[in-house]
């Protein structure tokens, strides 16, 4: 039954029949696989030479190189195993093939090299050839590394390594990928003890071929000498297992996961192995589930994971035909395709192949996070000291010194109440212990088989009271909906758990996302300096703002906008919460307009005033726009790492002050106009001596206010001085690097004379042109015509600060351009090849170009929808010129590989454009050149 996670599996101990072979040395592979030469190949002089086979029918003794047969039956042989694949064969019978096939190539390698290094006493050679890790186990996938390592007699030194010599040349000349090492028993034990990638990869060893007697030895000495170690073994595998999930991803919800690496994934299922052998001495399933070291239940969640991942990981070796463990956007789709998904309404057929593979993963990282924890405090002493120190809490509740749990009565009551989960949740919080794995697994066995129903008023009055703290809500939170009882509070919870975001801008599920923005705003307790922070903790209530950003994203996945399906969740959640009236109003207008602060600070132009009306009538009272930033605040900090940033933190900040200033009409001359008002005055006072005071004064004023909240005054007075040099050049340009932000900020001036058109494509084709991925732009006119344009790139071939050399390579490029010396700008093959993989693989929202003449008194505004690629921006702005706009603002927004470009324009009269034809015309002309290559 329990044969998927080791199928088939050969222990270190050979069988009876090979224990009886003649001198001590076995083939324990031929049990299952017989190579498919039958002779011993003839023995070459020279040590470095190929193994040789003597050609047959010739009758003149010529020798031949078996080196290219190999090589064809590995590649003929992984045709088969492919075939097999594709009518159906599961994961782990692919693997075994997939190991019998470098079975046979090894040990006639193996044969080979022996009889060249010994030819006359082959068969008594002490050594012996020993699989480990995958190989050792196996579950070979199609392109994976042989792992191998040949123990040796000490005495046997010189020899053992010519023999190590040739196995690894002759090995990797076949085409396999080998990782090889050469030991002794008490080199391999050494490194065991010390190294977590060593005892982990040796658990799985499997004899191949040659001195029994030597195999034995060592097996029992590691087998034995982990069992001693085992406490310190296990806190070395746990850290090291840690420390990958933190490169590979934390959360098994990240969207685009190692298969064998990340959290949940094959890994996982791996450590269970490592686990049993280190503290029993066992990798099976079947003896921890007699030594109830692991449930059966969790076994059975790892066997189903197990073949799952296997024969995904299959196809994704067999379709790159290389090592291929990382499942990318464009694998997903292929995979999606190839599993048979078709969708549905709301619904993509990658998004519900990657919830099936998140719930298998979900699976996993439970069974192997509660056989740890069972593990590394499994003792007979601990055992039944727990349930009989344990200190009664309320009425069926017991805190021992490892674990809460539930008495025999108190567990009935938790299967069938989430009131009395949430209750043993703050019993658990409150004493800072987790809740043992027999209660944890009876109370989620029991969730996932329950009805959801009405919730009582103690469930009700229990969930707000924990929606209303601060205090590592998140976690239980989690935990809760680990548990499967969250759904049964907010049934929507059900249908988002596991669901992808098929987008590169979300880097979570819609379950993980929600939750994580919750973490995000709770984190604002701590932060004693900044606004939002003040705001945070100035809240009397917070249970509406958690709420709200509990079931912000929850009307995903269905055909109709999320935002109106989330207003009707949000209506039914507060219905069924009893919240009264005014709550219920609030939490609908939070999660129905969660996007609408973004969407006015990243695409409107807020230095108009009209901008700040608008928005603020639509949020309606100062409380609501709180609850609103903070909420838009976390929900952009748990899209993923790198998406906030401080030029999105200032334009919510610019639009927060200005629509606050609205609201406090009442007191004038005070909030945010008055800040605006000391921070021009301050620039001014750093007016330098040289400069013209009215010709400053006309220059501070036009200053837009964005880069006033953002810029301090001398930097401010700095770049706003350099503008005078204007007077004797066409144009000025300067770059810094950014440190907080990891980005490049690139400022152009130039006075424009004649056609007030084309320096700003002129601009984004040099910086794209150049390997600068445009994150954000701004342009604005000073006085004297004075265009002032402004980047924030992200340099492709440097991490980091770029060396000096690069800033100025780029403004020199820049001034160039704008000379009119510099050539059309050309994008490089490689971001073609990009192009293609994010447009023609990811792609899965179509090009979209509006226009609004009604928000605006002055302006067209034109907002672009599209999916980025090196050059886009270049290609937009050209349109714009060469269709006679002028370009009075724009506001570029980036999120990964989504673009948001507004851009506000006239025509060259300073007239909006109007005529439906004309419209039609622009609208045709962007959707080409965003779609061309």
């Amino acid at each position: 039954m329990f044969q998927g996670v080791r199928p088939h599996h050969v222990l270190p101990c050979p069988p009876p029949d090979h224990r009886q072979h003649r001198n001590d040395t076995a083939d324990m592979s031929e049990a299952q696989s017989k190579p498919q030469s039958t002779g011993s190949p003839p023995v070459h002089p020279g040590a470095g030479q190929p193994p040789t086979a003597t050609a047959t029918g010739t009758g003149t003794g010529k020798s031949v190189n078996p080196i290219p047969a190999l090589r064809k039956r590995l590649k003929e042989g992984r045709q088969v195993i492919r075939a097999r694949h594709d009518t159906g064969a599961s994961g782990p019978e692919v693997c075994r093939m997939m190991t019998d096939l470098v079975d046979s190539i090894v040990l006639d390698i193996y044969r080979a090299a022996v009889q060249q290094v010994r030819p006359q006493a082959w068969q008594d050679a002490p050594w012996c050839l020993v699989a480990h890790g995958g190989y050792g186990r196996r579950d070979l996938a199609p392109f994976s590394d042989v792992d191998l390592m040949l123990l040796y007699d000490p005495a046997e030194e010189a020899d053992s390594q010519a023999l190590a010599k040739l196995l690894h040349q002759w090995i990797n000349d076949t085409g396999l990928h080998v990782g090889f090492a050469m030991r002794t028993d008490a080199q391999s034990w050494k490194l065991a003890w010390t190294d977590a990638s060593v005892i982990t990869s040796l658990a799985e060893s499997r004899l191949l071929i040659g001195s029994i007697q030597l195999y034995l030895r060592y097996f029992r000495g590691l087998r034995l000498g982990a069992q001693r170690r085992a406490k310190r073994l296990i806190a070395m595998i746990e850290a090291a297992r840690l420390e990958e999930r933190r490169k590979y991803g934390e959360t098994i919800f990240l969207l685009e996961p190692n298969i064998k690496r990340s959290r949940g994934g094959l890994r996982d299922v791996q450590l269970v192995r490592w686990l049993g052998f280190v503290r029993h001495g066992e990798t099976d399933l079947r003896p921890l589930i007699e030594n109830e070291t692991i449930p059966e239940e969790d076994a059975r969640a790892l066997e189903r994971g197990y073949h799952y991942l296997l024969r995904i990981r299959n196809q994704m070796h067999f379709e790159s035909q290389r090592a291929q463990d990382q499942l990318d956007r464009a694998m997903q789709m292929r995979l999606a395709e190839w599993a048979g998904w078709r969708g549905a309404e709301g619904i993509l057929p990658v998004e519900q192949f990657m919830q099936e593979y998140f719930e298998h993963t979900s699976e996993i990282r439970y069974a192997s996070a509660h056989m740890l924890d069972n593990v590394k405090w499994q003792s007979p002493l601990a055992s039944s000291l727990q349930r009989s120190v344990g200190m009664p809490v309320q009425r069926d509740f017991r805190v021992g010194f490892r674990y809460v749990w539930a008495t025999r009565t108190g567990l009935e009551r938790l299967k069938r109440d989430p009131a009395a989960v949430i209750e043993l949740m703050a019993v658990s919080s409150r004493y800072g212990k987790p809740i043992d794995p027999v209660t944890w697994r009876e109370i989620r066995m029991a969730m996932r088989n329950r009805k959801i129903t009405q919730i009582d008023q103690l469930t009700i009055e229990r969930f707000l009271d924990l929606m209303s703290q601060s205090t590592n809500l998140a976690e239980q939170l989690r935990r809760l909906h680990e548990l499967r009882v969250l759904e049964q509070i907010i049934p929507p919870m059900q249908h988002a758990r596991c669901l992808l975001q098929f987008n590169q801008y979300h880097k979570y599920t819609v379950d993980a996302h929600s939750i994580r923005a919750i973490e995000c705003v709770t984190e604002l307790e701590q932060d004693r300096t900044g606004l939002l922070g003040s705001i945070y903790r100035s809240l009397r209530d917070k249970t509406i703002l958690h709420l709200a950003l509990l079931l912000h994203d929850l009307g995903k996945g269905y055909p109709e906008d999320h935002s109106e399906v989330g207003a009707r969740i949000a209506a039914e959640m507060a219905d069924r919460l009893k919240l009264n009236a005014q709550d219920k109003e609030t939490l609908v207008f939070l999660v129905h307009k969660h996007l609408l602060m973004v969407h006015t600070a990243f695409r409107f132009d807020l230095s108009d005033d009209d901008t700040a009306v608008r928005f603020a009538a639509t949020v309606g009272s100062s409380e609501r726009l709180q609850l609103l930033l903070l909420l838009t605040y976390a929900d952009l900090a748990s899209v993923g790492p790198g998406v906030v940033n401080e030029w999105k933190i200032d334009l919510l900040l610019q639009l927060y002050y200005q629509t606050d200033a609205h609201f406090r009409d009442e007191r004038p001359g005070e909030g945010f106009h008055e800040d605006i008002l000391h921070r021009r005055d301050a620039i001014r006072q750093h007016r330098p001596r040289e400069c013209d005071a009215e010709w400053w004064d006309q220059q501070v004023d036009a200053l837009p206010i964005g880069y006033l909240i953002r810029t301090p005054a001398a930097l401010a007075a700095t770049e706003l001085a350099r503008l005078r040099d204007l007077e004797t050049k066409h144009c000025l340009t300067w770059g810094r690097f950014l440190e907080q932000q990891k980005a490049l900020e690139f400022v152009i001036a130039t006075r424009q004379t004649g056609r007030p058109i084309g320096t700003f494509h002129r601009m984004t084709g040099v910086l794209s042109s150049m390997g600068m991925q445009i994150i954000a732009a701004e342009i604005h006119t000073q006085p004297d015509d004075i265009a002032w344009d402004r980047f924030l790139v992200q340099d492709t071939e440097y991490e980091g600060s770029p060396p000096p050399g690069r800033i100025d390579a780029v403004c020199q490029a820049m001034e160039q351009a704008l000379a009119g010396d510099a050539p059309a700008p050309c994008f490089r093959d490689f971001w073609k090849s990009r192009t293609s993989r994010l447009t023609d693989k990811i792609q899965v929202q179509p090009t979209q170009v509006r226009f609004d003449n009604s928000t605006s008194d002055k302006h067209t505004i034109i907002t672009l929808f599209a999916y980025d690629r090196m050059g886009l921006l270049y290609s937009v702005s050209k349109v714009l010129f060469e269709m006679e706009l002028i370009l009075h603002s724009a506001k570029i927004s980036t999120h990964l590989d989504q673009v948001v470009d507004v851009f506000y324009v006239t025509d060259m009269t300073g007239q909006k454009i109007t005529e439906s034809t004309r419209l039609y015309m622009i609208r045709q002309r962007l959707l080409q050149a965003v779609n061309s290559d």
